[in-house]
């Protein structure tokens, strides 16, 4: 059986990991995400360009409908492809921990998919000419191997981690494991330094996708700062980014709530571009391209979600400790959101915009403390339970070896 090869290249400008030396200039329309397959097709003609590429996993409590109904794969789309997999897959022993990936053609259709849910067991399915699906089992022994890189970030940790042979995924994951400690597009310089320690998953010497990242240091030039962060998992499966001292990493908010955006205009006294006089500005505002994800700061209820005045289509979701975030001028709303609904953290609760007072597609993002407006980015939030006591000298066998790697640089394992 011939096997499904693929590489994802993802239409990611260099302007969107730009190094911040300015923040008053919006950055340049980012070009529309690409997707170039290379594969031998099992069997069956070529479907439709594919130009849209997710990594779904399935959750406590899921099951693979609602797992893809996250990824807007609509009902009737998810009935068919559950017939073609009838006798491959048995879609009721979906377990958390199993992950997946689906890829669409341009007018957003299910063109394929593919089912991982043990390193040497892998379902793949297409669409046929007639619109249903076929499925066959793809057994894959797999390799793990260990490896470290490091960095100087002369231009952009984008192409700092190309430069070092490595693909966007691992910077988007790095982005992630730092999301509450640092904004990768108004923070980072040049002269900035990171390591990173991670999987590689291969098959007869031929790479098919990265690990677990198990470490990653990120030394911010200036103000002189360096983060860390190291994976643990708990005795019952659970795992999250742990400092060295058994501290979260996560916190109760994001630095930002859009992961690539410049800052165009901070909080405070400002001259209105269309109501042309000066008035105080209450947000921060993130220019993005058109139709950007935003993510929720925090956990928390959205209170409210609609038009309203000049903030045109607009969120507020009402989180712990008195704390209210707002989001301002979308395109359109996340699934589900609505008022009531419970959100998490990082989940996509709308798109960058310019509905009500704006001259061009951007975020206008409020924080309020007790009902009051403040700046949000000088919001100090609580960090997440540290390691509990009884842990720290498993935590610490656990992460010995991780933090050995980065105190002694790049090198393979």
């Amino acid at each position: 059986m011939s096997l499904f090869k693929r590489a994802a290249v993802l239409g990611l400008s260099c302007a969107i990991f730009a190094c911040a030396e300015s923040t008053t200039e919006p950055p340049p329309p980012a070009a529309p995400p690409v997707i170039v397959m290379d594969h031998e097709a099992p069997i069956g003609p070529e479907p439709e360009p594919l130009v849209e590429y997710h990594v779904g996993e399935i959750r406590r409590g899921d099951s693979l409908s609602t797992a893809l109904f996250r990824l807007d794969v609509g009902a009737a789309e998810v009935d068919a492809l559950a017939r073609g997999l009838d006798g491959v897959l048995e879609v009721r022993h979906c377990r958390p921990g199993h992950w997946f990936e689906i890829y669409k053609d341009t007018q957003g259709a299910l063109q394929k998919f593919r089912y991982t849910s043990g390193p040497a067991d892998v379902v793949f399915a297409y669409r046929t000419e007639d619109s249903g699906w076929q499925a066959f089992e793809e057994p894959m022994p797999i390799d793990t191997s260990t490896h470290a890189i490091e960095g100087v970030v002369d231009h952009s940790l984008y192409l700092a981690v190309d430069a070092a042979g490595e693909r966007p995924w691992l910077t988007l994951t790095m982005v992630d494991m730092f999301a509450w400690d640092i904004d990768f597009f108004t923070e980072t310089r040049v002269g900035d330094r990171f390591r990173v320690v991670f999987e590689k998953r291969s098959h007869e010497g031929q790479f098919l996708r990265y690990g677990e990242v198990m470490a990653a240091e990120y030394y911010l030039s200036e103000p002189n700062e360096r983060f860390r962060a190291f994976r643990y998992e708990f005795e019952d499966g659970k795992v999250a980014y742990y400092r060295e001292d058994g501290t979260a990493v996560q916190k109760a908010f994001l630095k930002s709530p859009i992961k690539f955006a410049s800052i165009t205009s901070r909080y405070g006294l400002r001259r209105h571009p269309i109501l042309k006089y000066a008035r105080a500005h209450r947000g921060v505002d993130y220019g993005a391209p058109s139709g950007t994800g935003i993510w929720a700061v925090g956990d928390g209820v959205v209170s409210f979600a609609g038009r309203r005045g000049g903030y045109g289509n607009v969120v507020f979701i009402r989180h712990a400790n008195g704390l209210e975030s707002r989001y301002a001028h979308l395109r359109g709303y996340g699934k589900g959101i609505r008022r009531g609904a419970r959100v998490h953290q990082k989940q996509v609760i709308g798109y960058v915009g310019k509905t009500g007072l704006a001259t061009g597609p951007h975020l206008h993002f409020e924080v309020l403390r007790g009902g009051r407006h403040t700046n949000p980015l000088s919001v100090a939030a609580p960090p997440a339970p540290p390691i509990p006591p009884e842990q720290m000298q498993r935590f610490r066998e656990q992460t010995a070896p991780w933090v050995e790697a980065l105190d002694r640089g790049a090198g393979t394992r």
